[in-house]
């Protein structure tokens, strides 16, 4: 008799234990919030000039000191996942595109806008962006900040070849807690650990911002030396080369701050 009450002790916790998990599980189910998610870079200013159809100044020697001060690029698309990137894991996460369509149109970081999204309620822990292959460095010559330059680059290697009508992709970025990763044979292969999102919750009836920040946060540009590789004073992607001397706060190229409305 007593095994018997012990059995049914046990069956009763168990089916007790089953049901609170089932509940749990099903605590968001049907509900909404909203997400705004927004580009932010700290150094822009008024002082950024758009260039169009202008040939760059010549550069001032083997080496010319600039500053940068922002980013042109072709932005395609952004997901989110409640699911969470971890190095040496496949994607199976389930995403939620933000995007209404595709990007291909190259732009200023900071001129990015997205239009608010109701999503389901949940935390979510990973965002996923793409970028076209080809991009542009806006800096100001460090002697004389009114000398600017629209400095061609690739997001791969200094010596890629270099082309401004590419319109390839570069590697998909998956930003997690641990950082941001890349797809390597199927598997998340970490890339910079600093540059993390540390999740964000979305409930219903409520607003969560996600700030996408350039530099992540960082409001002191840093010094970029442009290698003039070829000697001929013109910056030439693919031939000529940088280097970057940066404040000690500057080692990520971008992080996420997270806030409710």
């Amino acid at each position: 008799m007593v095994k018997k009450a012990i059995s049914v002790v046990f069956v009763c916790f168990f089916i007790f234990f089953v049901a609170c998990g089932g509940e749990e599980g099903t605590e968001n189910e049907g509900k909404n919030g909203t997400l705004k998610f927004k580009t932010f870079n700290p150094i822009s200013s008024a002082s950024i000039v758009v260039l169009k159809a202008v040939t760059n100044p010549a550069l001032t020697g083997p080496t010319t000191e600039v500053s940068t001060t922002s980013l042109k690029l072709a932005i395609g698309d952004v997901w989110v996942s409640q699911g969470e990137v971890k190095e040496g894991v496949a994607d199976d996460l389930e995403w939620i595109r933000l995007t209404d369509s595709t990007n291909t149109e190259i732009k200023l970081f900071e001129d990015y806008s997205f239009s608010a999204k109701e999503i389901p309620a949940g935390t979510y822990n990973s965002v996923k962006i793409t970028f076209r292959n080809v991009f542009y460095r806006y800096a100001e010559l460090i002697s004389d900040p009114n000398v600017k330059f629209e400095l061609l680059e690739t997001m791969g290697s200094w010596e890629d070849a270099c082309d401004e009508n590419d319109e390839s992709w570069a590697d998909t970025n998956y930003f997690g807690t641990d950082g941001n990763h890349k797809l390597e044979n199927e598997k998340f292969t970490l890339v910079s650990e600093g540059e993390k999102i540390g999740g964000f919750a979305i409930e219903e009836g409520k607003t969560a911002v996600v700030s996408w920040r350039l530099g992540a946060g960082v409001t002191v540009a840093c010094t970029t030396s442009l290698i003039d590789q070829n000697d001929n004073l013109q910056w030439d992607c693919g031939v000529d080369r940088m280097e970057f001397d940066c404040p000690p706060e500057a080692k990520y190229m971008w992080d996420f701050v997270v806030e409710y409305e």
